[in-house]
């Protein structure tokens, strides 16, 4: 134990990384999820005396926290206006379970119980009677839960969770903005391809998904060459555990892009270039 930590302070920060990362998967949000890691410590540090299990604990009290936020929240009012999840700019531990920004908008179309039900189950591999024990209710309804929010994602569009097609198609990707190639641009992305941009109000950006290898392609070297400084150019970074892009001119980052890919093919392009939630360059880690 570090010199003046207090035994309830020593528990909380070993389980913050896990912690974090679950209230960020439940909400999308890096804001929002320390709000919630905030909340759950002073908790933990009023109430710890006699708790058995600290680590059982405080996943209770961050899902229940952030499920609270979570049917709170009018983001699914602003859902046309192109809104992506912030970006989770920290590596991931090996064999962590898919963060891609696909599935987090996947995870958007969930009920706030589905949605922890599914997170609990598949990200933090929970059992249903330890899921049953967070969220309160008995183990046959978590189960009928988990079973809506299979159905409820059911058919759509899920890309591979594998970094080394993902960082092939990536830096292709780049190469084709970089040289202005359309036709290289148009032959990565799949024929259903879809792009969606989320500028915050704040910078200019489409108002309704992009779809098309056409469109998409256009709309990529056009926005860059209408808005975009001359010495605008792209880096490989990790983003939400795969590789992507930053955007940046003079060290200042424009732009985010993550990619969702299947079948060495381009899918999914979301692109976020709302300045508030845009990450700092020194924090985002650069990917061979």
């Amino acid at each position: 134990m570090a010199e003046g930590q207090s035994p309830a302070l020593v528990h909380f920060l070993a389980q913050r990384p896990r912690l974090r990362l679950l209230a960020y998967r439940l909400l999308g949000s890096t804001a929002d999820a320390e709000d919630v890691l905030q909340d759950a410590w002073l908790k933990w540090s009023r109430g710890s005396d006699g708790v058995e299990e600290p680590a059982a604990f405080l996943t209770t009290q961050v899902t229940r926290l952030a499920l609270d936020r979570l049917r709170k929240d009018q983001r699914r009012a602003r859902l046309g206006a192109q809104w992506l999840p912030d970006p989770w700019v920290e590596p991931l531990e090996p064999g962590e379970a898919d963060l891609s920004t696909g599935l987090l908008l996947l995870l958007e179309r969930l009920t706030p119980d589905q949605r922890a039900v599914y997170v609990l189950r598949e990200a933090m591999d929970l059992d249903f009677a330890d899921i049953a024990a967070i969220l309160g209710k008995s183990v046959a309804t978590c189960r009928q839960i988990m079973s809506r929010a299979r159905a409820a994602l059911k058919g759509e569009a899920r890309f591979d969770w594998d970094a080394a097609q993902t960082g092939t198609l990536v830096r292709r990707f780049a190469a084709a903005c970089d040289q202005r190639d359309y036709g290289a641009l148009v032959a990565l992305l799949g024929g259903e391809s879809r792009l969606i941009s989320d500028g915050g109000g704040k910078v200019k950006s489409a108002r309704n998904p992009i779809r098309g290898p056409d469109r998409i392609a256009r709309f990529i070297l056009g926005v860059r060459r209408k808005f975009q400084p001359a010495d605008f150019a792209f880096r490989i970074a990790e983003i939400n555990g795969l590789p992507a892009l930053v955007g940046e001119t003079k060290g200042d980052v424009r732009w985010a892009l993550t990619f969702g890919c299947i079948g060495g093919r381009i899918g999914g392009i979301y692109l976020l270039a709302d300045p508030d939630r845009l990450p700092d360059y020194s924090t985002i880690s650069s990917s061979a």
